[in-house]
């Protein structure tokens, strides 16, 4: 499938927009990687059967791989920032292989890929920010089905990055973090409902959300929250239930990917929990973090019954969470 590049997007990106602080990051053009090495910032360079559908599918445009920009990688996807030249230009834009390497068939792909642009609208109606999908298309590479997607770059970094820079200042994290918490807080009422699931009345939303600091940007220059990952079984039907699930991608059975990713308390206590991981290295200062979350989500005004259980569970341990997944990080 082509999505085709609506006529008023413009991925220009260049150094007279950005502040003087950002400027050495973005400022040289990136050389590309060779395949199969990985750079400084974790970035997990392009196969050389990558390359080469890249090419067939833009013949005429010399890609650059950027390596000097920091990217989480996650478990599903190979993602990286291309860098081409047009009339003195430089536009840049995220290309991901989603799927790579959990040798997914055509038709499995194919029925993931139909159901981006869908999961994409459902964000957006409950009121995240989401990068623009130009293109996506599945390909065959080295005897397994990726999708190929082209999509917008987000300048700013993923949050990730940002929670486990120790350089970075607190208020800084916690502005992300708070976005986040407002956001899901925000669901239009009409669209959450209040049933059992794993043994515990929550709050089901709409859809899933894989949701942790490494798929959430800032938007340099605006401070605008950025949602961006699409993909994997995320679009939950009336009798709460996924619209499409893969076990090639998930371990958990599907009501307890369910919990975690589709309900809010399930969101936010798994949100949480990786996120103070790369936040305090010293465990001595989690239980004050984790203090300062809950006083968070009372401020920003998640629904009392909610709050007493994300709460009961953060000064517990996260016993609930532990009964649902052990060392398994979906």
């Amino acid at each position: 499938m082509h999505f085709q590049l609506p006529a008023d997007v413009d991925m220009r990106y260049t150094c007279s927009s950005m502040s003087i602080e950002h400027q050495d990051l973005y400022a040289s053009h990136a050389r590309r990687l060779a395949p199969g090495a990985a750079s400084a910032t974790g970035q997990q360079a392009p196969t050389d059967s990558e390359l080469e559908e890249l090419r067939s599918l833009e013949p005429g445009i010399e890609f650059r791989v950027v390596d000097d920009i920091e990217l989480t990688q996650g478990r599903q996807s190979r993602v990286s920032v291309l860098e081409y030249t047009k009339e003195g230009e430089d536009y840049r834009l995220i290309w991901k292989r989603m799927g790579a390497g959990k040798g997914l068939e055509v038709d499995e792909a194919e029925a993931l890929q139909v159901r981006l642009l869908p999961y994409r609208e459902s964000l957006i109606s409950a009121g995240w920010n989401i990068p623009k999908l130009y293109f996506s298309e599945v390909v065959k590479i080295d005897g397994e089905a990726q999708i190929y997607s082209y999509e917008e770059f987000i300048p700013g970094g993923d949050g990730e990055q940002m929670v486990a820079d120790a350089s970075e200042p607190n208020f800084r994290k916690w502005h992300l973090t708070e976005e986040v918490i407002s956001t899901l807080i925000n669901y239009p009422p009409d669209v959450v409902v209040r049933r059992e699931v794993c043994g515990r009345e929550l709050t089901c939303l709409p859809h899933g959300l894989d949701l942790k600091h490494a798929n959430v940007v800032l938007q340099q220059g605006t401070n605008k929250l950025f949602f961006v990952d699409l993909f994997g079984p995320k679009e939950v039907v009336e009798d709460f239930a996924w619209r499409t699930f893969e076990s090639k991608l998930d371990s958990l059975a599907p009501e307890r990917l369910l919990a975690v990713c589709a309900t809010r308390e399930g969101a936010l206590l798994r949100f949480w929990r990786l996120a103070r991981r790369k936040w305090a290295a010293d465990k001595s200062r989690r239980p004050f973090l984790s203090e300062q979350f809950v006083e968070r989500l009372d401020s920003l005004g998640l629904p009392k019954i909610e709050l007493d259980f994300v709460a009961s569970e953060i000064h517990g341990s996260c016993a609930w969470l532990d009964g649902i997944y052990s060392e398994v990080e979906i």
